[in-house]
């Protein structure tokens, strides 16, 4: 009888201890953590392993550091799991709404080209017709002339800017749109402005610019200060109080002030870069600034309008306006046709040892006496001319 009721107390000391060891197992099997995101997610799989996140939950115990009370307390701080609870909305700040605003209306910089089908195929499919204009031709995606591929997003075409758009996003090739808070200068930079900053100057209190000595506030915008120039700086850039760097086709002449430049404007004015206008009196032939002579410069050149240069071995010559040529001997019987050049008369030959003379011609000779014009003789002292009229030869007396 005492074994039978030995037994029986047993009996109930085990099942007692069998309750607590469940007990126990199962609020060991609770697992929570705390994760990075404040969102709460909430994920069930086939083996019934169940994983909690929470959000802003201030009197939130984890399990692992609950040491009992009460359950009512202890249910309290359950969380409910994601698909139960409904999302706070995204706010977002001024900077990325502007991000946001400005991508979406850059241009997507994705153009087409053709190329021949059969480079876009593995091995041999003759059959395969292309997109393109005609059937050996397909149409593929490339980026745009001053976009590059993204590299994380394949698809995706971006702008190239030189500087990369310190400040700004490149909404296109070599194009900056400023971030707020920013402005851009002539240079085309974006700088900071008040209060977070002042170009060349300092902020005051009312976040306006005060610039300083040399500077003056930008007139545009009004909230960075620039360079000034005096008296200015035409056909340039103001880069620093009274220096201006010119603009390409120009040059810092001996004022200081940017002047075009030609590669040739001889006789006239550079107006603009390669670009001459003649002064009055010049006239413009193959590029050059060529003076104008109303009368030609025969045996010369026009030198300046109206004005002419004679060539070596020629004078001008006032009464006729003309280079006549010079002799520095006059031609006797002749007319001088160059520099120290005779030209006989008709009836005249050029006498062999004076080259200024020309002597006068009998082409039949005069025996006995000397030619003393053209084709006229002159007897010698003891010599006559023959009665018969015409002839030239002198005969004895």
């Amino acid at each position: 009888m005492r074994s039978s009721w030995q037994l029986f107390i047993g009996l109930l000391m085990l099942l007692a201890l069998s309750g607590t060891g469940q007990a126990q197992f199962k609020t060991a099997g609770i697992k929570t953590r705390q994760p990075a995101s404040a969102n709460l997610q909430f994920s069930s799989n086939a083996t019934e392993q169940t994983q909690y996140s929470y959000g802003s939950y201030s009197n939130f115990v984890p399990a692992e550091t609950y040491q009992g009370g009460n359950q009512n307390q202890f249910a309290s701080h359950y969380v409910q799991p994601l698909n139960t609870a409904t999302p706070a909305p995204q706010i977002l700040d001024e900077t990325a709404l502007f991000i946001n605003k400005t991508r979406s209306a850059m241009a997507s910089g994705i153009c087409y080209k053709e190329v021949p089908t059969a480079s876009l195929l593995h091995g041999s499919r003759d059959n395969d017709i292309g997109n393109g204009t005609t059937s050996d031709m397909s149409r593929i995606q490339i980026c745009c002339e001053g976009y590059e591929r993204n590299p994380h997003i394949y698809r995706r075409c971006e702008p190239l800017c030189d500087d990369n758009c310190p400040n700004g996003i490149c909404t296109a090739p070599n194009t900056c749109v400023c971030m707020p808070g920013h402005v851009r200068t002539v240079e085309g930079k974006c700088i900071s402005t008040c209060p977070l900053g002042c170009g060349n100057g300092v902020c005051t209190e009312q976040n306006e610019c005060r610039c300083r000595e040399g500077y003056t506030l930008d007139p545009v915008t009004r909230k960075y200060c620039q360079p000034e120039c005096n008296p200015g700086c035409a056909n340039g850039r103001c880069v620093a109080p009274n220096k201006c760097d010119c603009l390409q086709g120009f040059r810092q002449g001996a004022d200081g002030s940017c002047t075009p430049v030609c590669d040739q404007c001889e006789n006239g004015q550079c107006t603009a870069p390669g670009h001459c206008s003649c002064r009055a009196g010049y006239l413009k032939v193959e590029g050059r600034c060529e003076p104008i002579c109303e009368q030609s410069c025969k045996n010369g050149r026009c030198i300046a309008p109206e004005t002419c240069e004679c060539a070596p071995g020629y004078d001008w010559d006032r009464k006729t306006a003309q280079c006549l040529p010079h002799c520095d001997v006059p031609c006797l019987n002749g007319v001088c046709i160059g520099q120290n050049q005779c030209e006989c008369k008709p009836g005249f030959i050029l006498d062999e040892h004076q080259r200024n003379i020309c002597q006068p011609h009998c082409p039949q000779g005069c025996p006995n006496g000397y030619c003393s014009a053209p084709n006229f003789c002159i007897c010698k002292p003891g010599f006559i001319k023959s009665g018969i009229k015409g002839r030239q030869s002198c005969q004895l007396v």
